[in-house]
């Protein structure tokens, strides 16, 4: 490749606390990732995807990191605050010219060590809703990750969230600590009722939500970048295993049926309870207005569409506003807040 240093590379990276995700923006193309980043397990991880990303293209680009973060929440450190002063250090030593994303105007800040760290601390929701600004009128916004659902609201073209802190936007339903991936079946539901019999659940790590959807298919095993409970692959038997064993018995395949059975009650359980979410937040902000759209992002965009479709919304896919589909296993919807960024710093500066 022709080096061009006066050519801007945009980086845009979500730090979470298991995962990494980078949008790469280049003058005539782009690449989306996910990285396995254990955070409560060591920062090292990091220090070096960070540094092996940046020393990658520097010498060929102008490199531009935006950044924004939710992995300040990891119990590696002693607080958010220090969380965030450790991570936006790790970009400081690497590259010097390094944005900050925040819930306060301008919204991009130059990284410097006066930047508040509470303006800063698991804001990457926010920079999706900055984005949706700019392409959709009236409109609630859930991404579906790993962990987390985040909900967005746009109405006449601006984001109508109340609360930035993640205490408030759990009290108000605007943050759900519950995915399609890590997230323990027991966070779903306790117990399941089916033909007359209750399953209670294990409250113990032995299963998560991704063996559920792995056996009814509804996840791609290509794009499920999640670990297992037990550190075993996610084939379809092994899934039935690992659901069997947190519902309280050993898996044979004389119980494929039933253990099938009991995944689609544990969908519907999770299901039911953002539909009621998305209905309550639908009636306080827009009146029950049927025109407002249901926006999908995430790795649980799927579930959006089911939900969208049960209470007669129009759906819209996050993908839709991005065009080249072409040859990428992970597309803007599963690195949303970091692909936010990136555009929107680029759209800033050029």
């Amino acid at each position: 490749m022709k080096q061009d240093k006066t050519k801007n590379l945009y980086l845009g990276w979500d730090i979470g606390g298991a995962h990494t995700k980078l949008s790469t923006i280049k003058p005539n193309s782009s690449a989306f990732d996910i990285y396995k980043c254990h955070l409560w397990e060591s920062t090292n991880p990091l220090k070096k995807i960070i540094s092996s990303i940046c020393g990658k293209y520097k010498k060929k680009f102008n490199v531009i990191n935006i950044i924004t973060m939710s992995g300040e929440m990891s119990d590696i450190f002693e607080s958010r605050s220090k969380g965030v002063k450790y991570i936006l250090n790790i970009f400081d030593t690497v590259n010097k010219n390094n944005y900050v994303f925040s819930i306060k105007k301008p919204f991009f800040f130059k990284l410097s060590k006066s930047i508040s760290s509470e303006s800063i601390s698991s804001a990457n929701w926010f920079a999706t809703a900055k984005f949706l600004e700019t392409k959709i009128n009236n409109a609630i916004a859930i991404d579906i990750g790993s962990t987390t659902t985040d909900i967005m609201l746009i109405k006449e073209g601006k984001c109508i969230n109340k609360n930035y802190s993640d205490l408030l936007r759990l009290q108000s339903s605007e943050l759900i600590y519950m995915g399609v991936l890590r997230t323990p079946v027991h966070a779903v539901t306790k117990e399941i009722l089916s033909h007359q019999k209750r399953f209670p659940i294990i409250p113990e790590n032995f299963s998560n939500m991704s063996d559920v959807y792995s056996i009814l298919s509804d996840i791609n095993p290509k794009i499920d970048y999640s670990e297992s409970c037990d550190h075993k692959s996610k084939s379809y038997r092994n899934s039935l295993r690992r659901l069997s064993r947190i519902l309280g018995f050993d898996y044979e395949s004389k119980n494929e049926k039933t253990v099938i059975n009991l995944a689609k009650k544990i969908k519907l359980s999770q299901k039911d309870f953002l539909t009621k979410k998305i209905n309550n937040l639908l009636r306080k902000n827009f009146k029950n207005d049927k025109s407002v759209k249901i926006i999908g992002i995430g790795i649980g965009s799927f579930l959006v569409e089911e939900i969208a479709k049960k209470v007669k919304l129009n759906y819209k896919d996050f993908n839709s506003f991005y065009q080249d589909y072409n040859k990428k296993l992970f597309l803007p919807s599963d690195i949303a807040p970091a692909y936010s960024i990136s555009m929107l710093f680029k759209l800033r500066n050029e």
